[in-house]
């Protein structure tokens, strides 16, 4: 065989594999575009957003496809988010997916060399992060000597994460946002709204206290200083705020 016939023969197996190649990467184009993800319905979701569910899960570009998203969490593992335990993806068509989030049951957070350690109802230490999440209080008086992933907070009383819970749960049911929770002497409580600390006493009658906050809260806002609740009850008809001293 002569070389021009040989480079001949080079130069046509060169154009068949780059129309092999175009027309793969026309059929790729066009596949990708078929089962593009056009609608997501996020649920189960409270810490995170529907889009900061669909980014961690979805990603940019080719991952947001059906197809693609079928074979990734088919045979590959889900990807770590924090504050989710975890999420399961159901395809409704080649366009439109459905995500389930099973976010960790968080109480509150401590704060711990420079970090937000995050813990469960149980005081299990689920996550620790710079980030702060929304909604979520801080929990301060809470003495403990060490500090793992996963493992209990060994407080001298464990009984303490059931009244953060009951606080929370009482915090969740009458929508306040508060920034910490403090115990302080004699297990007194004390709640912290912006400039204004709510003093609780030892919890004697939460949850009309918590009610009787919710009433009060646009009255504080803008306001500071010390709201002293530790003997009220729903027969109660006055509380004083005592202004901070400068």
């Amino acid at each position: 065989m002569s070389e021009q016939e040989t480079t001949k023969k080079f130069r046509n197996r060169m154009i068949l594999a780059a129309a092999v190649l175009g027309v793969t990467a026309v059929l790729l184009f066009a596949l990708l575009s078929m089962f593009r993800i056009t609608e997501v319905t996020v649920t189960g979701n409270e810490y995170y957003s529907d889009k900061q569910i669909v980014d961690f899960i979805l990603g940019d570009g080719y991952q947001r496809n059906t197809l693609y998203l079928f074979l990734q969490y088919k045979y590959q593992k889900h990807p770590v988010i924090p504050f989710v335990d975890d999420f399961e993806v159901t395809i409704d068509s080649i366009h439109s997916i459905q995500i389930r989030v099973y976010e960790k049951s968080i109480i509150g957070y401590v704060r711990y060399l420079g970090r937000n350690v995050y813990f469960d109802k149980n005081g299990t230490v689920v996550e620790s992060t710079k980030e702060q999440m929304e909604g979520i209080p801080m929990i301060r008086g809470l003495y403990f000597d060490q500090l793992a992933m996963y493992e209990p907070l060994n407080v001298e009383d464990p009984a303490i994460f059931d009244t953060i819970l009951d606080i929370t749960q009482l915090l969740k049911k009458y929508d306040l946002n508060l920034d910490e929770i403090r115990f302080g002497n004699a297990e007194e409580l004390h709640l912290q709204m912006e400039d204004v600390r709510i003093s609780l006493g030892t919890g004697d009658h939460l949850e009309e206290k918590i009610a009787r906050i919710k009433q009060l809260e646009p009255d504080l806002a803008g306001k500071s200083g010390t709201l002293d609740m530790k003997n009220y009850t729903d027969e109660s008809t006055h509380i004083s705020l005592e202004a901070n001293k400068q």
